[in-house]
């Protein structure tokens, strides 16, 4: 016989367990921990990977301080998948994990058919979602394909630390063996993330239209936002070798721009990822939190285009 309940009782239906860390390289750990890689397993990584001398380098620290086997696979030069790069490097290597990176808040547009590949090497999938919260939580179109996915909750929300480790299935295999993170039920309820991400949505959007004249000296990085994608930063390309500069002249006149990432770790050779390093060289991440008001865009745009325009007469 069939029947409907007067409400909702099935306590696994559609939950996605959580772990709490102060990092979301935390969380990366206990998953590499959990996952019990043998000697001739590896992981497999994007080929874009920064390090700072603050900061370190979030994603393979804790591959590289658990002594973890690692291959790298390829990128364009827009930091997407460069699937068939892909292929080979699943067809080369002994792949125990893979991890996707969506950098800066935006989906890879080969996500779905990297996933598909690795399932059929039967490996763990990882979504890093360090920029890309939102783009799942409130997009839906991230961090659904792999088996967890980790955030940086520090990254995205005015907090001074934290990050989480989810898994998308409350029956999954690693989830007794995750050690170090706390179990948490309350994602996130202390901010109105729609309200966050609206914002930020509007701000992009402003920021597209604004930085339309500069093209020739500044280039988005993606074409625009598909439905669902939440942005962290919004990507640009610098010309004319001026990214360096404009960087240090933009902070010092007040506008938090950051270069994600203007230093790779060593272990990605020039040689082997070229167009990895072409867009280190180049690229330049313009704030569109949920702080910033449209005017005060207006007016870093017209920094941003005073100082190329200086620098370009030079």
């Amino acid at each position: 016989m069939y029947k409907i309940e007067k409400k909702p009782t099935d306590g696994k239906s559609y939950r996605r367990p959580g772990f709490a860390f102060n990092r979301a390289r935390d969380g990366f750990s206990a998953f590499l921990k959990a996952a019990r890689l043998k000697k001739d397993e590896k992981i497999l990584l994007p080929g874009y990977i920064g390090w700072s001398s603050r900061e370190g380098s979030g994603v393979f620290d804790p591959v590289s301080g658990l002594g973890v086997p690692y291959a790298f696979y390829g990128l364009t030069g827009r930091l997407e998948i460069d699937i068939e790069d892909l292929r080979r490097s699943f067809a080369r290597n002994n792949v125990r994990a893979f991890v996707i990176i969506h950098y800066f808040g935006y989906v890879d547009r080969n996500y779905v058919q990297a996933v598909a590949l690795a399932r059929k090497y039967n490996a763990l999938v990882l979504e890093d979602e360090a920029h890309a919260m939102f783009s799942d939580l409130i997009g839906g179109v991230a961090g659904r394909l792999g088996d967890a996915a980790i955030y940086s909750l520090h990254k995205l929300l005015p907090l001074s630390q934290g990050g989480m480790l989810v898994f998308n299935h409350p029956n999954h295999v690693l989830i007794p063996r995750i050690e170090g993170g706390r179990r948490v039920n309350d994602l996130l309820c202390m901010f109105d993330l729609k309200r966050i991400v609206d914002v930020r949505l509007r701000n992009t959007a402003a920021l597209s239209r604004l930085i339309a004249p500069l093209r020739g000296s500044v280039e988005p990085l993606r074409r625009g936002l598909r439905p669902g994608e939440v942005p962290q930063t919004y990507p640009v390309l610098i010309r004319n070798g001026l990214r360096d500069r404009i960087y240090f002249m933009m902070n010092e006149a007040g506008y938090g721009v950051v270069s994600l990432y203007h230093t790779l770790i060593g272990q990605i050779e020039k040689d082997a990822f070229p167009a990895a390093h072409a867009c280190s060289a180049r690229i330049l991440n313009l704030p569109v939190h949920q702080d910033i008001e449209e005017k005060t865009l207006v007016r870093m745009v017209d920094k941003l285009r005073d100082i190329i325009l200086r620098l370009e007469r030079e």
